[in-house]
């Protein structure tokens, strides 16, 4: 026991001289912050840091992690700022290039803004150009309640809300140059520039439409730049029905439903579709001829068994009359009738034999069409072979 008595006497010193140290270091660890740089700065209650949640810019810490009052500066180089703010309608906004001297507009530089779930539903991004008064217009927009995607240069006035009415899921709006524009580079193969697709039985997998109320108004421009190309292939694939190609129409009277220049060939028929009283709708063909000519019917009268029958004037101008003409005669009445002259714009009509009768006749004057006297029975392309150059088939469509 006398040995165990001295032993705690000897260790006294060295277990004082420990629990001193300890003191020391601990009362260290809470001394004064102020003392010591810190790597955050506390707006608000030094003790928001409670339970996990932080709090900056206010003194009151919600209910999640991080809550931040006020603006999230994220300083780039020189005065330039990119802003992460909340702004009006409760929305979340980014907004980059700021200067600091005017966190509103800067002319010396474009400004851009993200803005999510403005007061009107929407996400866009927003540019207030460079050089001008701060005027903010939205370039892309999303409607959160029905997904719709516009693209556009719409005036927001700096204001949430975006003056911009869709009508299609993606809706491209632009006072000049080209709206949509679809391009392939592939020389090979059946690339497509644009690619429509519809389901509906009576949709429309493209449509075209041009609201000029004067001009040439073209709603649809097709170009073909190959020495064997096609401007516009329309192509039914139904084998059965009345399947159409390619639908032409007009509301105007004096419009066409089809129009070309050039030449117009085909394989089948050429036909006027009329509406009889009894039989329905009919078709009429046209009459073909190995030549290009042009005709013209009418009525003249006989009187002591001669006749000179002007030309129509305008019908003179579409033919060439120095060429041999046809005339032929058809009598009203009990007399014989030939043609005894043809100039370049009348012919004289006599009775056979010196007859003096006086008869109305009919008459049809076909003649050649003025700058295509040439052509007769030119040669053509096999229609078969026409056919297999082109990519009728269509291609191969991903499901709707």
């Amino acid at each position: 026991m006398s040995q165990l008595h001295s032993y705690l006497r000897r260790s006294t010193l060295p277990l004082l001289l420990v629990f001193c140290l300890a003191a020391l270091s601990f009362s260290y660890a809470f001394a004064d912050d102020a003392k010591r740089p810190l790597a955050v700065t506390v707006i608000g209650d030094p003790d928001a840091a409670v339970n996990g949640r932080f709090a900056v810019g206010s003194a009151s810490v919600g209910s999640k992690a991080l809550t931040v009052t006020g603006v999230i500066d994220f300083l780039g180089a020189g005065t330039v700022h990119n802003f992460f703010t909340q702004g009006a309608g409760n929305n979340m906004q980014v907004t980059t290039n700021v200067d600091e001297a005017n966190s509103v507009g800067d002319a010396s530089r474009s400004q851009w803004k993200l803005v999510l779930g403005s007061n009107l539903d929407w996400f866009s991004i927003r540019r207030s150009p460079a050089g001008g008064v701060y005027n903010e217009d939205a370039l892309f927009f999303i409607e959160g309640s029905t997904g719709r995607v516009g693209i556009a240069t719409v005036d927001t006035a700096n204001g949430a809300s975006i003056p911009f009415a869709f009508s299609a899921r993606l809706h491209v709006l632009t006072t000049s140059g080209d709206a949509i524009r679809g391009v392939t580079t592939a020389t090979t193969g059946a690339a497509i520039g644009v690619l429509g697709q519809t389901s509906a039985g009576t949709g429309y997998a493209m449509y075209a439409h041009n609201s000029a109320s004067s001009g040439l108004g073209v709603a649809t421009f097709a170009i073909s730049d190959s020495a064997g190309g096609v401007g516009v292939i329309g192509l039914s694939t139904a084998t059965t029905g009345p399947g159409v190609g390619v639908f032409g129409s007009t509301s105007s009277a004096s419009g066409f439903g089809v129009y070309y220049s050039s030449g117009l060939a085909g394989t089948g028929t050429k036909s006027a579709v009329v509406n009889t009283q009894d039989h329905g709708w009919r078709l009429l063909y046209a009459v073909e001829s190995p030549q290009n000519w042009f005709e013209d019917f009418g009525q003249a009268t006989l009187a002591a068994g001669e006749a000179v029958v002007p030309i129509e004037p305008i019908f003179a101008q579409t033919v060439n009359l120095d060429l041999p003409y046809h005339v032929f005669l058809t009598p009203r009445g009990d007399c014989g009738l030939y043609v005894a002259e043809q100039t370049a714009s009348s012919f004289t009509v006599r009775g056979l034999n010196g007859a003096t009768c006086e008869i109305d006749f009919d008459y049809r004057i076909i003649a050649s069409r003025l700058d295509y006297e040439d052509l007769r029975l030119e040669p053509a392309q096999d229609p078969q072979a026409v056919a297999a150059s082109l990519a009728l088939a269509p291609p191969e469509l991903p499901a709707p």
